[in-house]
């Protein structure tokens, strides 16, 4: 029976092995998911700002369209106005020279007909008296006459004043709006490359989606493969367990457990409080007993200090790696050992050998403490040691 129980124990331990191994692996893999999940969400998170940027941009620049669209509109609008009054000008000046020239030919008809012979008799020197009073009334209508060439002739330049405004307006509206077009077809280029960008942006992000999706999904293998190999591990403790169980039935507990009958002292954190207690306990799940070597002590804040409950000398102190953080053992009188579990961080000069008093920091911790002590290689309760 005993030899059936030790070939037992020594399959269940390696099977134990194996499961850790396998749990391990898992862990790397999925630390290094992990990663790669932050960074390509990183990358998603950079792809689509720049997304987000360059629909900003292009949205400032299709107002910047709009804006020239409808500058271009009013200005052409106006360069038409000026057009239309500059034809009107430009036929205002053709009547008036239409004119002139129907003045010219009605007197120059009407000298033909009635003032030529007394003109004629005048250069003679054979004035009549008709001849005379046709030649004052010649003075009096050439001088009408001119009178109105001259009102003609201004408003010739007038016009041709006003004509030259408009002509330089739309020089400058035309200027303008060769300003505005140009400016246009660079903001509709710059719109056109903004709209390019975005579309590979897209792209960039469809494939960063797909592979962050594809990541996703390991990572959740992976944490379902982690999960139910830690399971199998605690069903493989619980069975273990259960046998151990029955062989430690036949032993007392004062076999493997001690008393303390002598003073207490400090507690290893100042206003920690208990959230785990010594002693036998039954399993939330597997509803088998565990029995509980140490008490579990909640720190007050993040970085409490931790203290030797006791003078003593230092007798290991090292990273133990994975839940247990750094571990410092400390060597007392009496056969006594304290036992510190999941420290952060180990004080300065903390090594093995070193002595310490009661009360020497021996590190931090960040949220809970495991302790545990012994006397003469067996377990007893910490709390009958110190005081909290």
């Amino acid at each position: 029976m005993k030899l059936f129980l030790l070939l037992f124990l020594s399959c269940s331990l390696l099977f134990s092995s194996s499961l850790n191994s396998k749990i391990k692996q898992s862990k790397k893999a999925l630390q290094s998911k992990k990663i790669e999940y932050k960074k390509m969400d990183r990358k998603l998170s950079l792809v689509a700002k720049k997304i987000l940027t360059a629909k900003k941009e292009q949205k400032v620049l299709s107002n910047k369209l709009a804006e020239l669209a409808k500058d271009i509109q009013k200005n052409e609008a106006e360069f038409l106005r000026l057009k239309k009054e500059e034809k009107k000008f430009t036929a205002k000046l053709d009547s008036i020279s239409e004119d002139i020239e129907k003045k010219k030919r009605k007197f120059l008809d009407l000298v033909a007909k009635n003032f030529s012979l007394a003109l004629a008799q005048d250069e003679l020197k054979q004035p009549t008296p008709d001849s005379i009073m046709m030649k004052e009334v010649y003075r009096v209508y050439a001088k009408e006459n001119a009178k109105e060439m001259e009102k003609f002739q201004r408003d010739i330049e007038r016009l041709n004043d006003k004509k030259a405004m408009l002509k330089l307006k739309q020089s400058h509206i035309s200027k303008r709006l060769e300003r505005f077009i140009k400016e246009r077809k660079e903001f509709q280029e710059k719109k056109a490359q903004k709209e390019k960008l975005i579309k590979s942006l897209a792209r960039d992000k469809a494939i960063y989606e797909k592979r962050f999706n594809k990541i996703k999904a390991s990572r959740k293998r992976l944490e379902q493969k982690l999960a139910n190999l830690k399971i199998i591990k605690r069903k493989s403790e619980a069975k273990l367990a259960t046998k151990k169980s029955k062989k430690a039935s036949k032993i007392t507990s004062s076999e493997v457990t001690t008393k303390y009958r002598g003073g207490k002292t400090i507690s290893p954190i100042r206003g920690a409080r208990v959230i785990k207690k010594y002693g036998t306990y039954i399993d939330p799940i597997y509803k088998f007993k565990i029995f509980n070597k140490s008490i579990t002590l909640k720190a007050p804040y993040a970085g409490a200090k931790v203290r030797s409950v006791l003078a003593g000398k230092i007798a290991f102190a090292e990273n133990s790696g994975g839940m247990l953080g750094r571990v410092v053992i400390v060597e007392h009188n009496n056969g006594i050992h304290t036992i510190y579990v999941k420290l952060s961080r180990l004080a300065p000069g903390i090594r093995v050998g070193k002595k310490v008093a009661r009360g020497t920091v021996i590190g931090k911790v960040e949220k809970s403490l495991m302790f545990e002590v012994t006397k003469n290689n067996k377990h007893m309760n910490p709390l009958k040691l110190i005081q909290l």
